[in-house]
């Protein structure tokens, strides 16, 4: 199939040709909200796709303009051995160095326009570890221990709640209520201090306003400002273990720049 008809978020039809898309390659990326009723949790899901085509004299173009290596020796299994052989021989000897840059394309990004300094520490991680930085990844690894794990699934509820306020949502705000409270047991249990206090107050009020809430509509603009606050929160939490060591304070600032 050499094109693919598809329609914007106005509804109006869009034709994708496969030449088109080929000047335009990107990141191929899968996500799904779950809910677990019985429990009260809503989890976000998300998978990555290492989209290729063959062409007749048997070169493969990757979508995202890399073939990536070492994810496949965490999935291969023996009957993906012929599509990884394949593969294989087209990985650059580049790999690694392109890669590194990819990643840190992504961290600029977390920076500077979106700004997440969680997910900018989880690409840093991988950063360190490929670069020999060793005990700077060491600490971005213990720093995903509790608390920051928890933090990092208020940013869960955050972009579930763009999920669920469409009309074709499967999602209810009842789940998502649910949810909240779940978070708030979590957040007593595991924060102490001032900073416990401050991120149940914003959860709690985040709560309050999603009960007021319709499915279906845009979110308030008093829920984007409790949603707002609650993002502030996490990304300073974030920002100041980063920056209290000075080998990664130094390189955030140099790919901020």
């Amino acid at each position: 199939m050499e094109r693919k008809v598809v329609e914007d978020r106005n509804g109006n039809q869009v034709v994708i040709t496969w030449d088109k898309a080929s000047l335009d390659s990107g990141w191929c990326k899968l996500d799904w909200v779950v809910a677990d009723a019985a429990h009260g949790h809503l989890v976000n899901a998300s998978n990555m796709l290492d989209v290729t085509w063959e062409a007749p004299d048997g070169s493969i173009t990757p979508l995202d303009g890399y073939l990536d290596p070492y994810f496949q020796e965490v999935y291969l299994d023996a009957e993906s051995i012929p599509v990884f052989s394949k593969l294989a021989k087209h990985v650059s000897s580049d790999a690694l160095e392109d890669y590194v840059q990819a990643l840190e394309k992504e961290v600029k990004k977390y920076l500077t326009k979106s700004v997440n300094y969680g997910k900018a520490a989880r690409r840093m991680y991988n950063i360190f570890r490929l670069t020999g930085e060793y005990e700077a990844a060491a600490y971005l690894r213990e720093l995903f221990d509790e608390p920051a794990t928890m933090l990092y699934q208020i940013w869960s509820l955050i972009r579930t709640m763009d999920d669920c306020f469409t009309e074709d949502s499967g999602i209810t705000i009842q789940q998502l209520l649910d949810h909240s409270d779940q978070l708030v047991m979590n957040v007593i249990e595991t924060l102490e201090g001032g900073e416990e206090a401050e991120v149940v107050r914003m959860l709690l009020r985040l709560r309050d306003i999603l009960t007021r809430e319709e499915p279906g509509k845009a979110l308030s603009p008093q829920a984007e400002a409790a949603r707002s606050e609650l993002i502030n929160i996490v990304n300073n939490f974030f920002f100041e273990k980063l920056s209290a060591v000075p080998q990664i304070k130094g390189y955030m600032d140099k790919m901020a720049k």
